[in-house]
């Protein structure tokens, strides 16, 4: 006798979208820690290179969750449907808590590393 399983089977019709959903769940925020840390632990000008992929990372996260949306059929990190009202608010917070994030670790670097 066989159990069916009743969770639903995630399915795509591309190959991009699987790697739209990768991305903006996992990799993109990947990076966004590394950069987090390269921030924090350099020495030297205020400003520098992890700054641009920390926000050049942002926009892409944006982006990318926004074309997953709008042309993947996108789903919420539940398995419901995305809508646009879940992309506004998922690009919202992630750009205040990457702002703070991001004013935060120059504060600390300025504080406890370059000092």
């Amino acid at each position: 006798m066989t159990k069916q399983n009743d969770q639903p089977v995630e399915k795509y019709d591309s190959i991009l979208g699987l790697f739209a959903k990768f991305f903006w769940t996992l990799l993109g925020n990947a990076v966004l820690f590394f950069t987090a840390l390269s921030i924090f632990q350099h020495k030297g000008e205020m400003f520098h290179t992890a700054d641009i992929v920390f926000w050049v990372t942002v926009a892409v996260l944006i982006i990318v969750r926004y074309l997953d949306i709008k042309f993947w059929n996108g789903l919420t990190v539940t398995g419901l449907p995305a809508s646009m009202t879940h992309w506004r608010k998922y690009a919202v917070i992630l750009l205040v808590c990457s702002t703070t994030v991001w004013i935060i670790l120059h504060a600390a670097n300025y504080r406890f590393i370059t000092k």
